[in-house]
């Protein structure tokens, strides 16, 4: 492993993370074990080179010879965006099982070929710019947001061409240093986390964007090549892990402590949240993750009542009451089960009540209540086995003749386990 000082300009290329995918590609190469490096051999440069882009030379028709690569059979699939979970199981198991056989069969460069495209999807949603935003925010939004200057007008703040969300300019942390980690120990499940690293990159850039844009609008660009390095190292990170769970998969060799696979908090996934509302004090913030409000809403600690008193939860989801929050995630069968702690906050107001309910698939797979203000309770459903993607969600509701003004809903360290 290889600790990395880097300062660096480099070209935009592209409409996502540009001459930048060269950088973060070499340095997750530079990180791998030394009998990986070894396996890739001269591939590997081309996995930093020939290989970087694959999905940008196919684009539009322009290289149909590159259609075994860049061409998903079934699958509708962008290879620069985050796509629905059901796309993106399907193209996971396609990279990852192509990877495997074109090592198994010594095919190298075949191998590069497929792990290229596989990381250059993996890295565009990462970059400040038009890939991470789809469903969110737009270019239009953005700018109302926070309008240019106006010698800077003629700027776009999320394309490549003549944008600012990548302009070329990154500062990466002096030190860069990483010990890849094992992120399935199957295809299906390395697919799994793969899909769920990836929307948390996307989540990561999103939240940059605000301070980037401004700093590139008002400031001097110093802060925004910050944070582009942040983003750049967070990336590159997710590539080495890609790139070394893909080799040990296919080298039949499990490396590492893997017991980070067992159980993952439900709050480390992106959730399918768009919008909505319920009743005070939750009246236009409907939910928050990993805190609570009080009835000034005020962000306090997730608790609920124990056999000994309040017992609080670092991870969790405090809701207001009646909503529901949506995730999906896939495939099917990695995760067994989900397992929670439910009930009202004490903060909740006297003679409050709620049904906490989770569906699974759109049925109901468990519903407990309605809990008083005290009450707490542990709830375990069991997940599908089998398909593509599996959708969860999460449901406070209120009997009619009981209002939910002042209910504060809690769900205490909601936990998917193998």
């Amino acid at each position: 492993m290889h600790a990395v000082s880097l300062a660096l300009t480099v070209s935009m290329a592209t409409c996502g993370w540009g001459g930048a995918h060269g950088v973060m590609r070499q340095l997750a190469l530079q990180s791998l074990p030394d009998w990986q490096q070894e396996l890739l051999g001269e591939a590997g440069t081309r996995l930093c080179g020939d290989y970087l882009s694959l999905q940008d030379q196919h684009a539009g028709g322009q290289r149909p010879d590159l259609d075994p690569y860049c061409v998903v059979p079934g699958v509708a699939l962008s290879l620069h965006d985050v796509n629905p979970v059901p796309a993106t199981t399907g193209g996971m198991r396609f990279y990852l099982g192509h990877t495997r056989d074109a090592v198994q069969e010594g095919e190298m460069d075949e191998a590069a070929r497929y792990l290229g495209v596989l990381c250059h999807w993996l890295e565009d949603p990462s970059s400040p710019t038009m890939h991470c935003v789809e469903g969110f925010i737009d270019e239009a939004r953005l700018r109302e947001l926070i309008p240019p200057p106006d010698d800077l007008r003629g700027r776009h703040y999320l394309y490549g061409y003549a944008g600012i969300g990548d302009n070329g300019r990154y500062e990466m942390p002096a030190e860069f240093a990483h010990t890849p980690v094992l992120l399935g120990r199957t295809i299906d499940e390395a697919a799994f986390h793969l899909q769920r690293r990836q929307r948390l990159n996307a989540r990561m850039a999103r939240q940059s964007l605000v301070p980037l844009v401004w700093d590139e609008m008002h400031g001097d660009g110093a802060e925004a090549a910050r944070i582009r390095g942040e983003l750049m190292a967070a990336q590159t990170r997710t590539t080495a892990d890609a790139i070394f769970t893909a080799l040990c998969l296919a080298s039949d060799r499990v490396e590492g402590d893997t017991t980070h696979l067992d159980a993952v908090p439900l709050t480390d996934f992106v959730s399918d949240y768009h919008g909505g509302s319920t009743t005070m004090p939750y009246r236009w913030v409907p939910f928050l993750i990993d805190a609570a409000f009080d009835q000034q809403r005020n962000v306090v600690p997730l608790e609920l009542a124990g056999p000994h008193g309040p017992v609080q939860f670092e991870r969790g989801i405090g809701m207001g009451v009646p909503f529901g929050l949506d995730w999906s995630f896939g495939p099917a069968g990695v995760m067994s089960r989900l397992s929670a702690t439910v009930g009202l906050s004490p903060h909740s107001v006297e003679g409050a009540s709620a049904t906490f309910a989770v569906l699974v698939n759109g049925e109901e797979a468990v519903c407990v209540g309605p809990l008083a203000a005290g009450e707490a309770r542990q709830i375990d459903v069991p997940l599908p086995t089998d398909g593509p993607a599996v959708e969860l969600r999460l449901e406070t509701r209120v009997a009619p003749a009981v209002p939910g003004e002042g209910c504060l809903a809690v769900w205490g360290e909601p936990t998917l386990h193998r």
